[in-house]
């Protein structure tokens, strides 16, 4: 009898201690240990996806998984084996007795290893993440970018009954309740309130928690919560309603301070929720307190940066467009309340800056979460939704093409010498794709500054980003009013640019303004002005002679010469950019009455020169017939100037200008 109950004593104590505490590994980093879980081994640069193998038990422990931005799996890398958790991604380790009272997370990589827990306590060091609590269920969801890359996990459990997290102290029934973060502005201060909805987080830092809300229709509600919540959140979590804390005015502010019963994050929201606003063009909006942007995140592209002080205050400024249409110079207040490091300054540059709003005073004021110098823009994006007025920074690397000092400035044409553009406006209509796409041009203004134009003139290719300035008849003739000198691209190569060439004769002239192009046709002088016309005379394009002084007496003594010309194309008039399409607004519609007329051309150099005789020289005449300059037509000459144009066998015609007495 003694030995049965011994035996009895040993049995009953060996079940005590396995219902008190067991140990259970899943062991992701070999093939054995995938193996006892009973998922498959994956072959060779390929992943078992948990989700679709489903729940696996072992010693009593399950293991689920849900995926992220991409499958949850188990990824083969060259014989190495890893759990990979992507971004939203997670697993849920549970018991269906007893609890959960610790859990192990041994890392494969150290890098992204961001792992945030839905109850309990979970800590990381180095490659080790450890979760401490008592749960029936805890689940682990990985917040990092690209994806967390997992060894092994060891559960802990325990026979007794989980302590499941619950507020840490009774709530009072009694207690205000708020549903909307708006509502909280209409509390009287000092009111204790708890919240009923669930809000996420927007930014977070130290004692600062500002929060976020979608009301019935989907508008983007904000908030500050300042004190200890006793959690530190990723950006998009999901803080579980019924937190409380008590409604505070400071400086003119709206705060919810003495936060208490924060839980846990629920789950973690994608970008596109704490996202900033990206308010650019909009400053003196976001600036006006009556308009509310206070502990909103916002976003501003293309400012200034001024009046950086000791204490952390700084200017933003940028120009804007009114109601009316007019360029209006707007600002904010900045405060450096994170401290962050300011980048240094230049009054010629431009930035992007990322912040939270607040107010102080009845002042509108940006505390920076990044400031970043502006890439630029490209050139062919500035060319056709630019703002004249507005300062821009062209991030091409420009070819430069011509130089003139001439009435209308000290001018460099360049070009970014592009055949392709990847279009994107995915953002507003989905749509995103690489378009073929003819080089820009841009004429860069020195503004009579002599010393930038000589540096510049002698110039080949610059430097990406380094030409900056004020954007000027972007609809017309193109400019960069610069305000610096643009840097010389080292050990850049100059290529062979692309030059379109326009045959009056049989081609369309639809060249871009401030384009440098090859323009052919006949020379004659129509009242008094130098023209290169067509065959017939009858459609001609204005000739200067700004940029070649001697061009024009080398060709007055030719008239009804042939001319190839290396010239720059300017457009006389802005055209109305509603009657074109968008993409082409500076391109003249061929259906236009003054189609031609509304060119003027700068010779630069002449490339072809020939007489009507050289041209026509060997071909068969057909018929004749002359133009008068009142525009008569006739089979035989007028007294006085006449146009005599010759039809050849082959179709061509020549033009030749003759005074008949």
């Amino acid at each position: 009898m003694k030995r049965f109950f011994s035996m009895i004593l040993l049995a009953s104590m060996a079940s005590f201690f396995a219902l008190q505490a067991a140990v259970v590994t899943f062991d992701f980093s070999t093939p054995e240990g995938i193996t006892a879980m009973g998922y498959a081994v994956p072959e060779q640069s390929a992943g078992t996806n948990l989700v679709q193998a489903g729940a696996v038990t072992v010693d009593g422990v399950t293991l689920s998984a849900a995926d992220g931005s991409t499958e949850t799996r188990i990824w083969n890398s060259q014989g190495s084996f890893t759990l990979r958790i992507y971004v939203g991604g997670s697993i849920t380790l549970s018991v269906a007795e007893g609890g959960i009272t610790g859990i192990t997370v041994n890392a494969a990589n150290a890098s992204n290893f961001d792992l945030i827990a839905d109850v309990g306590d979970y800590a990381v060091n180095g490659m080790v993440g450890t979760w401490t609590g008592s749960a029936s269920s805890v689940t682990l969801t990985h917040v990092g970018s690209k994806n967390a890359q997992v060894a092994s996990i060891v559960v802990t459990t325990d026979g007794e009954a989980p302590v499941d997290p619950d507020p840490e102290d009774p709530i009072d029934p009694n207690i205000t309740k708020v549903d909307s973060l708006n509502h909280i502005a209409d509390l009287v201060s000092g009111t204790e309130f708890q919240f009923t909805t669930d809000v996420y987080v927007n930014y977070q830092w130290n004692e600062f928690l500002w929060v976020m809300q979608l009301d019935r229709e989907g508008n983007a509600l904000a908030g500050l919560i300042y004190g200890d919540t006793g959690k530190e959140y990723p950006m998009g979590a999901v803080i579980p309603a019924g937190w409380t804390g008590v409604k505070k005015t400071y400086k003119g502010l709206v705060e919810i301070g003495d936060p208490a019963h924060f839980a846990n994050a629920k789950n973690i929201l994608d970008e596109d929720y704490y996202s900033a606003f990206d308010c650019t063009g909009y400053m003196s909006y976001v600036a006006d307190p009556n308009e509310g942007w206070e502990n909103y995140k916002v976003f501003f592209e293309g400012v200034h940066l001024s009046e950086i002080g000791e204490n952390g205050m700084f200017m933003i400024s940028c120009s804007e467009t009114d109601d009316e249409g007019a360029t209006v110079e707007a600002s904010m207040t900045g405060f450096n309340k994170f401290g962050i490091d300011y980048p240094e300054v230049d009054p010629t540059e431009l930035y992007s800056i990322e912040g939270m709003v607040t107010i102080y005073n009845g002042v509108m004021e940006l505390y920076p979460i990044t400031i970043t110098n502006d890439p630029g823009t490209r050139l062919w994006k500035v060319l056709y939704e630019g703002e004249n007025g507005a300062q821009y920074k062209l991030n091409d690397t420009l070819y430069v093409a011509a130089v003139s000092d001439a009435e209308d400035g000290k001018l460099v044409y360049v070009t970014d010498n592009v055949t392709q553009i990847y279009y994107d406006t995915y953002a507003d209509w989905g749509y995103a794709e690489w378009m073929d796409w003819y080089p820009d041009w841009i004429a860069l203004d020195c503004s009579g500054n002599e010393e930038m134009f000589d540096a510049l003139a002698q110039q080949l290719v610059l430097e990406p980003g380094s030409v900056k300035g004020v954007l000027d008849g972007r609809a017309h003739n193109p400019s960069l009013i610069l305000n610096a000198t643009p840097v010389e691209a080292a050990d850049a190569v100059y290529p062979e640019l692309t030059v379109f060439s326009y045959d009056l004769d049989n081609d369309y002239l639809a060249a871009l303004g401030n384009e440098l192009g090859r323009a052919d046709g006949y020379f004659f002088y129509k009242d008094g002005q130098p023209c290169l016309c067509s065959e017939n005379d009858s459609v001609i394009v204005k000739l200067s002679f700004d940029y070649a002084p001697g061009l024009e007496a080398r060709m007055a003594e030719h008239e009804g010469f042939h001319y190839g010309l290396l010239s720059i194309f300017k457009l006389d008039e802005m055209w109305d950019e509603n009657d074109v399409n968008p993409k082409s607004i500076r391109r003249i519609s061929a259906t236009d009455a003054d189609y031609y007329t509304n060119y003027t051309i700068y010779p630069l150099q002449v490339l072809d020169e020939a007489s009507v005789e050289e041209l026509m020289a060997g071909k068969e005449a057909v018929s004749v017939y002359y133009i008068t300059p009142a525009g008569v037509v006739s089979d035989k000459p007028q007294d006085g100037v006449n146009i005599e144009v010759t039809t050849y066998g082959d179709g061509s015609r020549a033009a030749v200008k003759r005074l008949i007495k």
